[in-house]
């Protein structure tokens, strides 16, 4: 089921989904981070075409998005630079994660043609809007994922208990 209006009509679950498009590795991926949210009482809401957001308190914090063309997937994490710079505060192999998931403006949306940004003090030149994704992450880039996830659900678990 790929079909946009059959899904916006349906919308599906993930796991109705990812079995249909990701193989090998990439599924495995995929349905490991799928566990870690329903293990953390997160719901993934559809959101467009193999597009699901996940939630967590009533809070947005990431996205996967599913490419049917070549077994492709990506998480974009949520207002997420804050929890971003504490978990790479002394951890290169976090950093270096973090730095080859920055996204490069190729004007896809009309708002290019990106913009100059530092992260950890490293330039990188025309960063999409959206900077920061996650292609096809490995075992290594999926334990950080659930890590930022793990720190997000805590400033959000401790916003709301303030409230």
């Amino acid at each position: 089921m790929s079909n946009a209006k059959e899904q916006q009509k349906t919308r599906p679950k993930m796991d109705e989904i990812v079995g249909t498009i990701l193989v090998g590795e990439n599924l495995e991926n995929a349905s490991n981070l799928m566990a870690f949210c329903k293990e953390n009482k997160m719901s993934l809401r559809w959101a467009s075409l193999n597009c699901w957001q996940f939630y967590f308190k009533s809070k947005r914090i990431g996205q996967i998005r599913i490419t049917d063309k070549d077994n492709s997937w990506t998480f974009s994490p949520w207002n997420s630079v804050d929890t971003i710079e504490t978990l790479t505060a002394n951890d290169i192999k976090a950093k270096d994660i973090v730095w080859s998931s920055v996204k490069l403006c190729n004007n896809c949306c009309n708002c290019g043609p990106g913009h100059d940004r530092i992260v950890f003090d490293k330039m990188f030149e025309k960063v999409c809007h959206g900077w920061f994704r996650m292609t096809n992450p490995n075992e290594a880039t999926i334990d950080f994922i659930k890590q930022m996830l793990k720190e997000k659900m805590s400033q959000l678990a401790i916003a709301t208990s303030k409230h």
